[in-house]
Parts: structure tokens; C-alpha cells; sequence
């Protein structure tokens, strides 16, 4: 199919495309299904689970265990809806949604159809990063809420995926920052630790403070029982004094 014309914005587009739509899509699905039965039963079936929502529609498969009851669920794929309001157009999305994720579901690899390039055309591809940079600093720095609402909110593919890049710089460089912060600290601890042990350390004394220690000690009494305090006789002075030549 070809296909040709104006977008909103006045900018001239031309495609063309081969495509399955959801019945055939859904249709190779359940004869493959079908292939796989025990016992005249399918292994497995699985159902649509749709929100459309004022700003866009969201989509889920979910697989289940026919034995048992026990399903499986996709990713959420979120398309924004250009047309609020126009249900041929939502009708278009939610089958696009529904294609888009039943394929993803079973790995079938297909062809945009006519709803799928009709809602890329109307789609603005177009990101205001600085704007962007802006909401996320303020989120960030400042932790606002209405700036984490924003972020944390619905947005078109181009705009999300930018959002998510941003995050993850940020996460990267302040898991980087933490790492070096934190061997910066253990750097520090460690060389405290090293000073104190050195502080500890006695230093061996100099050879002129052991001098100085044994001059300045005072010298123990030899004798201390043999002191007496009693005053000499004069017999005893006259010895000393000619002992000492006086």
C-alpha cells in the first residue's frame, strides 16, 4: 500500500507498507496454539487487558494456563491518543495496542499496518530537551512533587525514552559519585587509625636524654639504716677535722 499527504504540521510524508492486521495476527496465533493441544485441549489461551484512559490507551496481554489457570502478563505498551474524542480513531489505537502487544507477546515479528503509520504521522516526535532538563533538575534538585508527577506521568515514546535516559545519567554519575565518596572516606579512616597506632609508638630516647636522666635522677642513700642523727662528740669532731686537715 501506498500512502501520502500533510501532517499537522504541514510537513509532507509518503510510505509504503505491507501488513497483517490483528485478525491474522490473532488467527496465526491460535492455529499454532491449537497444534500444541493434549487431550483435545490447548495448553494455553490469552486476552486483552485495555485501559483508554484521557490521554492515551494502554495495553496488556495476558497469557494463560489453561490446565491451571495461571497467566502471564506483558509489558504495558502506552500510545498516546491524538483524537480524544473520535471513536473510529480510538478504535484504530486500541486495535493498533492490541497488535502491537499480542505480537510482542509471541515474538511475531510484522509489518506496520495503516492504523499503526496513521498514528506515527499524527504523532509528534519532536522533544524540547532543555524544557525537559529543566522539569528533571528541579526534580531532582529540588524535589519537587510537581515536577515528579510530571516525569513519573504518561508521555509519547520520544519524550519518555528521553526521560529515561536522563535517569539513567543521573543514577550512573550518582552511583559513581557514592563509590568515590565512600573510598574517600575509608581512605581517611584508614590513615587515622594508621596515626594513631604511630602515636602509640614510644620513641627511643636520644643518647644525651639518657645522660641527662642519670644526672639529673637523684642519687639513692647507700647506707639509710646506718644514718644517725645524734651530734658528734668532741673527740669525734677533733678525728674529723684532722682527717680533713682543718
Amino acid at each position: 500500500v501506498e500512502v501520502s499527504g500533510l501532517t499537522k504540521y504541514k510537513k509532507p510524508y509518503h510510505y509504503t507498507y505491507k501488513y497483517a492486521d490483528l485478525a491474522d495476527v490473532d488467527k496465526s496465533i491460535m492455529d499454532a496454539i491449537k497444534k500444541t493441544k493434549q487431550d483435545n485441549r490447548p495448553l494455553l489461551t490469552y486476552y486483552f487487558d485495555i485501559d483508554n484512559g484521557a490521554e492515551g490507551v494502554t495495553v496488556e496481554t495476558v497469557i494463560v494456563d489453561a490446565a491451571t489457570g495461571y497467566s502471564v502478563r506483558t509489558n504495558k505498551v502506552w500510545f498516546k491518543n491524538v483524537n480524544v474524542g473520535n471513536a473510529q480513531e480510538t478504535a484504530s489505537l486500541i486495535s493498533y495496542g492490541k497488535r502491537y502487544s499480542l505480537s510482542a507477546a509471541f515474538g511475531i515479528a510484522s509489518e506496520d499496518d495503516d492504523d499503526a503509520q496513521a498514528q506515527k504521522m499524527n504523532q509528534s516526535q519532536v522533544v524540547d530537551e532543555n524544557a525537559i532538563k529543566i522539569i528533571f533538575e528541579d526534580y531532582v534538585n529540588n524535589h519537587s512533587i510537581k515536577a515528579k508527577n510530571w516525569i513519573k506521568g504518561k508521555h509519547d515514546k520520544a519524550t519518555g525514552d528521553y526521560i529515561r535516559q536522563l535517569l539513567g545519567d543521573y543514577e550512573l554519575n550518582h552511583h559513581l559519585d557514592k563509590s568515590k565518596q565512600k573510598a574517600i572516606d575509608r581512605r581517611k579512616e584508614k590513615d587515622q587509625k594508621v596515626k594513631e597506632a604511630v602515636s602509640k609508638i614510644k620513641k627511643p630516647k636520644s643518647e644525651d636524654e639518657v645522660i641527662k636522666d642519670i644526672v639529673d635522677k637523684p642519687k639513692a642513700n647507700p647506707f639509710p639504716d646506718k644514718k644517725e642523727d645524734a651530734p658528734m662528740s668532741e673527740g669525734q669532731q677533733s678525728l674529723f677535722d684532722d682527717i680533713l686537715g682543718d
